[in-house]
């Protein structure tokens, strides 16, 4: 009978081994997005705040584990590689420039200000001009495992350049994936639900007013973050059209439902993933004394839409686009392994180091 492997080894290889199989048939949640700075102040960093997650539920995030060097460029960020910090409810991935206290100075900025630029993403990949500095916009993303109770985007401000960066909630909302595998033997369809919901401030009745248009696309094999990108073959194009434009506005009152919108997607046959595109454009419609717009926009055509509402051609045209989120689901789990954390490291460390130790005095 063969020993048993030493205790710290086997728990070493006990964390390699459930490092990558502990989020075995949980779906994956991505979100690549882009955001144009509309907040009237030079920003000086982006927060995603997840909240309901653990480090190790995250598997990627844009601008950190990812090599473009091909591309010729030294980082796809202007504020380079983010940080992730552990808080009570979740994650905090943080973008953020350095403040010189001796010039009380950013090293970094993000202009406020209209993208002259829809079709393109807002990084060196996507637009040449990005590396020049002057653009309104940045990219981010983060993919986890599993769906996150809670994401919130933020940009970083200072107006007053104090050293001090505050929370100024983005225009661009998340993606929430609501789905529930069937049990098996089960053979009814369980949609995919896509959600997203507008925000508004504390003191406001209602939320800046939108206009959103919704792309779809099903694939037939795993996507990964970097490739949920306009333009990459697995983002819907302009002609895979989910829903035409429709209002959207924080502060539903009388059930007018322009808050909230959940298109429900079925998995086909072959389907191991759905990705959808997410366009954001200014509503320039009349609105009331409590700011919510007059015009609705809610059902303009679209396989999503339920018909009577008028479109941005009836209520002023479209307004300043404020940004994209492409977002990915992965109906089982993503190729790529969560990152471990470091205690994890340091017990596959140790444990490494005991059994190379136990090796030695047997031979």
């Amino acid at each position: 009978m063969k020993p048993l492997p030493h205790p710290i080894a086997l728990a070493a290889l006990l964390a390699l081994a459930t490092a990558g199989s502990a989020h075995a048939q949980v779906f994956g949640s991505l979100a690549n997005f882009d955001a144009v700075n509309d907040t009237g102040h030079e920003a000086h960093g982006f927060e995603i705040q997840l909240e309901g997650v653990h480090r190790s539920d995250i598997y990627s995030v844009f601008g950190l584990d990812r090599d473009f060097g091909p591309l010729g460029i030294t980082t796809v960020e202007r504020y380079g590689a983010p940080t992730l910090t552990d808080s009570l409810t979740g994650v905090s991935v943080r973008y953020a420039a350095t403040f010189d206290l001796g010039t009380g100075l950013y090293s970094k900025g993000t202009p406020s200000g209209p993208y002259a630029f829809p079709g393109d993403s807002c990084w060196p990949g996507g637009n040449a001009a990005y590396l020049g500095g002057a653009l309104t916009c940045d990219h981010f993303g983060v993919a986890t495992y599993g769906n996150p109770a809670k994401v919130t985007y933020s940009w970083l401000v200072d107006p007053g350049n104090t050293g001090t960066l505050t929370l100024q909630q983005a225009a661009i909302p998340a993606v929430n994936f609501v789905y529930n595998a069937p049990a098996p033997g089960n053979a009814n369809p369980v949609p995919v639900v896509a959600e997203i919901e507008a925000h508004k401030a504390d003191n406001e009745v209602f939320g800046t007013a939108f206009w959103v248009k919704i792309f779809a696309k099903h694939v037939d094999h795993q996507v990964k973050l970097e490739d949920l990108m306009k333009h990459n073959v697995d983002v819907p194009n302009d002609q895979q059209v989910e829903t035409e434009f429709e209002l959207f506005q924080a502060g539903d009152v009388g059930g007018n439902g322009n808050g909230k919108k959940a298109n429900p997607l079925f998995l086909n046959p072959g389907d191991e993933a759905l990705v959808l595109r997410y366009e954001f454009y200014k509503y320039l419609g009349a609105v009331d004394g409590f700011g919510e717009a007059l015009c609705s926009g809610k059902g303009v055509g679209g396989k999503g839409g339920g018909g009577g509402g008028k479109g941005p051609a009836d209520c002023g045209g479209l307004g300043d686009y404020v940004g994209a989120q492409m977002a990915g689901f992965n109906a089982v789990q993503p190729p790529l392994p969560a990152v471990p954390e470091p205690q994890t490291w340091a017990l596959m460390l140790a444990g490494l180091a005991g059994l190379g130790r136990l090796m030695r005095r047997r031979a």
